[in-house]
C-alpha cells in the first residue's frame, strides 16, 4: 500500500513544508492530480478513473479560494476587506462561512486562535509572501507596537451578509484558510467516496483507501526526513501538522516564526516544534495543531484532551509525546 507522509521538514530546509505522498507506485491509484496552491503542492487521488472531472472541480475549489482568501493578492477579498476605512463591509457567503467558523474556534481555543493578529504577523517582518521574506535582518522590522483587536470584535450579519468590526482589526486566513479549503474540495469528492486530499500539511483521507483498511499515514522525524516517529491509517479522518520549523526567519537576535501567540503578541516561545493533530475536518485539525504548539506541550495536550482529539508533538530537542488516544505506532526499525 502507498504511505502519505506528513513531513515536518528540518529547521533550516530550504523548501516548503509540505504533505504529499512518498514513493507511491502510481499504478496503485487509476488517477492522480498534482498541482500548485496557496503556496504549497496539492494532490488530488483516486481509485477510480470515472471521477477524474471531480478532481478538476476540486482543483478548482483550491484556486478560487486562494484567490478569496489570501492576504498577498491585492485584489483579493481578503485584502479588500481589511483595506477597508469603515467599520462594515459586504461580503460574499464563502467569506461569511470561513469567519463564521473562525469565531467558532476563537471561542473554542479560549481565544488561543485569533485570525486578527495580522497586524503583529507584519510587525514581525511576515508582511508579503513568504519566499519575498527577508530572512535575516539585524534590525528589527515594523518596530512600533500595532493596535492590538481580537476577532472577537468582530459582528456578522447573515441576512445582509455583512462583516462589521474596527477599522485597525486586520485578519489573517492562514491559520484556517489551508483547511478549509480540504474541506471544500472533499465535499466536491464526496461521490467518489475513496480518494484524498492533500495540501501542505493537511489532508483528509476518505474511505478505505487503496488497500482496503484505510490511508497509510506517517509523521516524520523533523531532524531526519528519513525516519517517520509514527504510523497511522485514516479513514474519513483529516491529519494537519503546524511547524515552526519552515515559516523562520531572524530579526535581530531573535528567531521568529509565523505562529503569534495573540496572549504575548509575538512569535510562540515554548520548545515545541510541530503539532499533529487527527480530526474529523481538516479546518479543525488545522486550527487545534496551531492552538496546541502555541499553548506549548502541557497546556496544548490538555486542551486536545479536553476535545478528545489526538495529536502528537514533537520537541525541539527531539523527543516526542502524544495524547491518550494518539492511534500511531513506531514504525519498526530496519
Amino acid at each position: 500500500m502507498p504511505s502519505v507522509h506528513t513531513r515536518v521538514a528540518p529547521p533550516d530546509a530550504p523548501t516548503p513544508f509540505a504533505t504529499l505522498p512518498l514513493a507511491l507506485s502510481w499504478g496503485d491509484f487509476k488517477i492522480a492530480r498534482r498541482f500548485r496552491a496557496m503556496n504549497t503542492s496539492v494532490e488530488l487521488s483516486a481509485i477510480d478513473p470515472r471521477f477524474a472531472p471531480n478532481l478538476a472541480g476540486a482543483e478548482n475549489v483550491f484556486h478560487e479560494e486562494e484567490q478569496r482568501f489570501s492576504r498577498f493578492r491585492e485584489d483579493s477579498e481578503l485584502s479588500r476587506l481589511n483595506a477597508r476605512i469603515t467599520t462594515a463591509s459586504a461580503i460574499s457567503q464563502e467569506m461569511f462561512d470561513i469567519l463564521s467558523l473562525a469565531r467558532e474556534f476563537h471561542v473554542v481555543t479560549g481565544g488561543v486562535f485569533d485570525p486578527a493578529v495580522l497586524p503583529r504577523l507584519e510587525a514581525a517582518g511576515y508582511d508579503r509572501s513568504f519566499e519575498r521574506v527577508v530572512r535575516d535582518a539585524d534590525a528589527i522590522v515594523n518596530a512600533e507596537e500595532p493596535a492590538t483587536h481580537s476577532i472577537s470584535e468582530m459582528r456578522l450579519h447573515r441576512t445582509r451578509l455583512m462583516f462589521e468590526a474596527p477599522a485597525g482589526l486586520r485578519i489573517d486566513l492562514g491559520g484556517i484558510g489551508k483547511g478549509y479549503t480540504v474541506d471544500e474540495a472533499a465535499a466536491q469528492l464526496s461521490p467518489i467516496h475513496d480518494f484524498l486530499v492533500s495540501a501542505g500539511g493537511d489532508m483528509y483521507a476518505s474511505g478505505t483507501g487503496p488497500g482496503g483498511d484505510g490511508w497509510l499515514a506517517s509523521v516524520a522525524n523533523p531532524f531526519d526526513l528519513e525516519e517517520d516517529l509514527s504510523v497511522l491509517n485514516l479513514r474519513d479522518q483529516a491529519l494537519a501538522t503546524s511547524t515552526t520549523a519552515i515559516r523562520r526567519w531572524r530579526r535581530g537576535d531573535k528567531i521568529m516564526h509565523h505562529l503569534i501567540d495573540p496572549r504575548t503578541a509575538k512569535p510562540a516561545e515554548n520548545g515545541v516544534l510541530s503539532v499533529s493533530v487527527i480530526a474529523p475536518s481538516a479546518a479543525q485539525a488545522d486550527v487545534f495543531a496551531k492552538t496546541a504548539l502555541i499553548l506549548g506541550l502541557e497546556q496544548g495536550g490538555r486542551f486536545l484532551e479536553s476535545q478528545r482529539t489526538p495529536g502528537m508533538f514533537v520537541l525541539s530537542d527531539g523527543s516526542c509525546a502524544w495524547t491518550a488516544h494518539w492511534p500511531g505506532v513506531a514504525p519498526e526499525r530496519k
